[in-house]
């Protein structure tokens, strides 16, 4: 009977040693990542707290635990969760550029695109806003957001940059340079926009401002062909 019992608390043990199944998704978790790209833009990393990442979020802090466990992986779903979104939107707009029947018409795509880009910042500007700080210093975050996903968008950057080069659609740039030209016309526009507000009277998260911007990023970059 003894036996029994020991055999029992072992197994009892044993099973509370188990790793935690992982938290399901739903509307609490999507709220707490969306406030921490905003706190972690507005703050920066260390100057965020998990607290008021909460509170923003109108969720509890404990919950805010349940899903992530600590700042840093936080931080790295909310990042990872808005460069996700980017891709798909941008994916989105590339897949029915090509189901139209002037497919082949190169410009109307890479158009297509920067107006896609700039839509979607001037929705996120605490993308740019966190993207820009995080991007200035040599850390480990920087590390982490260029291998895990700056790489790949600089890649599929210089490579429709190449082909668009070819066809005398963009200016002959280098590829580095034409990623970082592009990405300050596209966002600084709306990673500034408190600046923006005071000193031209703009508000860039107006859409009609934003359609605006794209005009201008196109009328800037890309030529007739």
């Amino acid at each position: 009977m003894v036996g029994q019992v020991n055999k029992s608390r072992a197994a009892q043990r044993r099973g509370a040693r188990r790793p935690r199944a992982a938290a399901p998704e739903g509307p609490a978790r999507e709220r707490l990542l969306e406030a921490a790209l905003e706190v972690f833009a507005e703050r920066g990393f260390e100057g965020a707290r998990t607290r008021d990442i909460a509170e923003r979020a109108g969720a509890n802090l404990g919950l805010l635990s349940y899903y992530f466990g600590d700042k840093h992986a936080l931080w790295r779903e909310a990042v990872a969760r808005a460069f996700g979104e980017m891709e798909t939107e941008l994916a989105a707009i590339r897949a029915e550029q090509a189901s139209r029947a002037d497919a082949a018409d190169e410009r109307a795509e890479l158009e297509a695109l920067l107006r896609g880009l700039v839509r979607f910042l001037a929705r996120r500007p605490a993308f740019m806003q966190l993207m820009n700080d995080e991007s200035r210093r040599d850390g480990p975050r920087m590390r982490w957001l260029v291998e895990h996903h700056v790489r790949r968008v600089a890649a599929a950057i210089a490579d429709l940059a190449a082909r668009a080069r070819a066809r005398g659609l963009l200016p002959d740039i280098p590829a580095a340079h034409l990623h970082y030209i592009l990405l300050g016309a596209a966002g600084l526009f709306f990673s500034q926009a408190p600046e923006c507000r005071v000193l031209t009277g703009l508000d860039p998260s107006d859409p009609r401002t934003a359609e605006v911007h794209a005009d201008a990023l196109v009328a800037l970059l890309l030529r007739s062909g």
